[in-house]
């Protein structure tokens, strides 16, 4: 047969006789259509009917209690029945049904009472196993985000009209609180604190102004919570909404523990480990840095070369562990004896260097020298014991004894050679 088309079929409806459009519809209908007849058996049904569950009407005719019913039994069709039987209608029943192939189906029934001689009812199926399924995915995809998002180590808080809306359990932590109650319908900001709190809030503000709206932003911020605890983090503001609805979901990881490592390593690698003093490294480049100041301002600077006297010794007759409280005690009490503008470091061994800075003139550096000379002349209590030990001191001046950093030191070192010749002694280099 011929299939028609949607003009031909148009032209049927607009000037075909009742029964003629009532065929058409009962043949093109893409929900399955069928009537019931007293006994409970399927009396007739449209091509749908047998597309949808793999039967003809003759595998079902007579058939009191049609074999595609999944979720009723016996009795409760035949109630069901009893109440068509007396005029009820079904409109609009969600239940399920089992093919010809046992393959559970979802469909929207609808039942309508006819009661005529032949025909109990006229029922019509649409099928919507594909959107149950299509639904069933999505809510089990939002329990597995939900379930993941809640065993986040990370604080997850989805705002709604800058309020709280959603939390999980690390956020309850994060902010100090116990109960979710305490901050659903909460403002966010009510909970923190902080200088760097108004750069996170109005990141928030104004995320949906920005013409890539829908990109995440992230930022860090330091903050503290209402409990008192001050963290590093990285925050991810996420739009969820829209220019409408500017909802949004905000992810905040706690990095301080990551924080104070970098800075330890930071620390480490500018600084001696055994007495905390800036290392050659740091002291080089501050050099560098302030010779530069120096030259703009017109001012003179100076470069102090220290080392222990026959240290080696010190090691030998007491142990290296003696030698190491020993430096740390001379690397007090150098830090002491100088200004607080000027800076000290150790390069290696026993050997120490001093920048002093903002000298106005070379009567104030051998005057600070002298100072750090004569504390050195004390004797250092170390393990119940007293040490007596001295130390050389070589001087070079800027822009006297050169104008480069490099320079200034391998002149100060110089004169520190013509001072160990003579031993606890300051020389300045000429």
């Amino acid at each position: 047969m011929k299939n028609k088309s949607g003009e031909d079929m148009n032209n049927e409806f607009k000037t075909g006789t009742g029964e003629e459009v009532l065929d058409l519809v009962w043949k093109n209908a893409t929900d399955a259509i069928f009537t019931i007849g007293h006994d409970g058996a399927i009396r007739d049904a449209n091509p749908s009917f047998t597309d949808m569950l793999g039967y003809d009407v003759d595998d079902l005719y007579g058939i009191g209690f049609p074999s595609f019913l999944y979720e009723e039994s016996m009795e409760e069709y035949g109630l069901f029945l009893e109440k068509l039987k007396s005029g009820k209608h079904f409109p609009y029943l969600p239940t399920k049904l089992k093919d010809k192939q046992g393959e559970v189906l979802h469909v929207l029934a609808s039942y309508r009472s006819v009661n005529n001689e032949d025909i109990l009812a006229v029922g019509m199926y649409k099928d919507f196993t594909e959107q149950i399924v299509i639904q069933q995915k999505l809510e089990e995809s939002e329990r597995l985000y939900r379930m993941l998002v809640e065993h986040l180590p990370d604080t997850v808080v989805k705002l709604h009209d800058d309020k709280i809306e959603y939390i999980n359990t690390s956020g309850l932590h994060f902010f100090g609180v116990k109960q979710v109650e305490e901050v659903l319908g909460h403002s966010l900001w009510n909970f923190v604190m902080g200088e760097e709190k108004e750069k996170v809030q109005q990141a928030c503000v104004s995320i949906y102004e920005r013409k890539n709206w829908e990109t995440p932003l992230e930022l860090e911020a330091r903050f503290t919570v209402r409990n008192g605890n001050t963290y590093d983090t990285e925050i991810t503001i996420i739009p969820i909404g829209s220019k409408t609805k500017p909802d949004l979901q905000l992810v905040i990881r706690d990095v301080s523990d990551r924080k104070k490592y970098e800075s330890q390593l930071e620390y480490l690698a500018f600084h001696d480990p055994l007495t905390g003093l800036k290392n050659r490294r740091l002291f080089y480049h501050l050099v560098s840095d302030k010779l530069k100041k120096a030259k703009r301002q017109n001012e003179k600077m100076a470069i102090l070369y220290i080392d222990l006297d026959d240290f080696k010794e010190i090691n030998d007759c007491y142990g290296h562990e003696a030698g190491d409280l020993l430096l740390q005690s001379f690397a007090k009490r150098l830090q002491v004896s100088v200004r607080e503008k000027d800076i000290v470091s150790r390069v290696g061994g026993d050997e120490f260097i001093v920048l002093l800075q903002g000298i106005t003139d070379e009567n104030q550096v051998e005057k600070i020298t002298k100072r750090i000379h004569h504390a050195f002349q004390k004797p250092y209590r170390i393990k119940g014991k007293n040490i007596q030990i001295t130390s050389s001191i070589g001087v070079s001046v800027f822009p006297e004894d050169g104008t480069k950093g490099r320079t200034l030191i391998y002149h100060a070192d110089q004169a520190l050679y013509e001072a160990k010749l003579v031993k606890n002694k300051y020389m300045f280099y000429r």
